[in-house]
């Protein structure tokens, strides 16, 4: 595998990860770096994760990829397993940060896994190749997940657990906090219910994760950036004008009554307008 390293001072060393405390000096990687241009969204949780927590964090993280946002965890077994994998699954390349040298896959279940991410994704490390692993570098690697990310998203934990020190540092780092709440008969939900008695924001549905985590806008951004030239021109006329007809749009933009029937017709599809008769308007 082809292994670079990119350093604290290089231009693309991430902005928002540089400026944590004790922000790692050397980053070994293999895959796209690019990823990390931007905040990621993170998902942490137990190792010793129930079905329904593997489940809600493969559902959170394809809901978070189906916006064009990258999932970064730690590649562990359990909630960060099914997390990349859910990222995997809706199209969007994941990030694991590891907590051995970058050539060491742990645990060797993962293997495939491991592949897969360093084929389509990308994998960071902050120890060279050939470094094992130490229990003290996995709580270490957690600021680096926090670091990367925008927001982070614990899924089952329980107080002590490696999951409440990636809260915890993100909540340091100025990063959001959010959680999902378990069952409080689970030892592995003591964490995350006690984050959301002390203030974390709890995901309390699937069908409205994206939106709690701020993502609806974002995936509205990724269809537009989609649109042709044509659909774009008819969408700007239709939020200058809410309630405009396809004559008066045709009229403003140039382009024939019949196209511009058809360009409305594929930005409806799109939940970018919506018609009350022969009225447009557009989507919220």
């Amino acid at each position: 595998m082809d292994i670079k390293t990119v350093d604290i001072d290089d231009d693309n060393y991430p902005e928002h990860l540089r400026s944590i405390p004790k922000a790692p000096e050397t980053l070994y990687y293999i895959g796209d770096i690019k990823l990390i241009e931007h905040p990621l969204i993170a998902i942490v949780g137990t190792r010793r994760c129930s079905s329904y927590g593997r489940w809600a964090a493969e559902g959170i993280a394809y809901r978070i990829a189906s916006c064009g946002i990258s999932v970064v965890s730690g590649m562990a077994e359990g909630i960060d397993s099914a997390a990349h994998r859910g990222c995997i699954k809706a199209g969007t390349p994941t990030v694991a940060v590891l907590g051995t040298g970058i050539d060491i896959c742990f645990p060797k279940s993962n293997l495939e896994l491991y592949r897969r991410i360093a084929e389509d994704g990308l994998i960071l490390s902050e120890y060279p190749p050939g470094q094992m692993g130490a229990p003290w570098m996995f709580p270490e690697r957690n600021r680096i997940i926090s670091g990367l990310s925008k927001s982070v998203v614990v899924v089952e934990g329980t107080l002590k657990s490696g999951s409440m020190i990636t809260a915890r540092l993100a909540l340091e780092q100025g990063r959001d906090v959010y959680a999902v709440p378990g069952n409080i008969n689970q030892p592995g939900s003591a964490g995350v219910n006690r984050l959301i008695s002390d203030g974390a924001c709890p995901i309390l549905d699937m069908d409205s994760a994206a939106q709690t985590l701020g993502l609806s806008a974002a995936k509205r951004m990724r269809r537009v950036e989609s649109l042709s030239a044509e659909e774009k021109l008819v969408l700007g006329a239709v939020i200058e004008d809410p309630g405009t007809d396809p004559g008066t749009l045709a009229f403003r933009t140039g382009i024939a009554v019949g196209d511009v029937l058809a360009l409305l017709g594929a930005l409806e599809l799109k939940d970018l307008v919506r018609s009350s008769g022969q009225r447009f308007y557009p989507e919220k």
